[in-house]
């Protein structure tokens, strides 16, 4: 249970590091999302800045609706498409 904390913790420190950059429209957050109609899975991209709060298991976005579980972010790139940060294995 401490490797999942410690994951979690390591996303939420990259997360906050593009918030605090002074330019988060500069960078993606690709996520696995998980359609429950379907069962279907696939990679998402929001932009930073659509993020309005972090906690210790999630990402809010500015929708009011979306909350993306930080087990289920998998790379940060920024907007040049250069992968700033990534969860090896985890995508394909």
């Amino acid at each position: 249970m401490l490797g999942v904390a410690r994951r979690r913790s390591r996303i939420r420190q990259e997360v906050n590091r593009v918030l605090y950059s002074g330019d988060p429209s500069s960078y993606l957050i690709v996520y696995i999302d998980r359609d429950p109609s379907t069962g279907r899975q696939g990679l998402k991209e929001v932009q930073a800045d659509r993020i309005v709060g972090v906690t210790e298991w999630a990402i809010f976005l500015d929708d009011g609706d979306t909350v993306i579980p930080l087990h289920r972010v998998v790379e940060i790139r920024d907007k040049s498409g250069m992968v700033t940060w990534s969860r090896r294995g985890r995508h394909s």
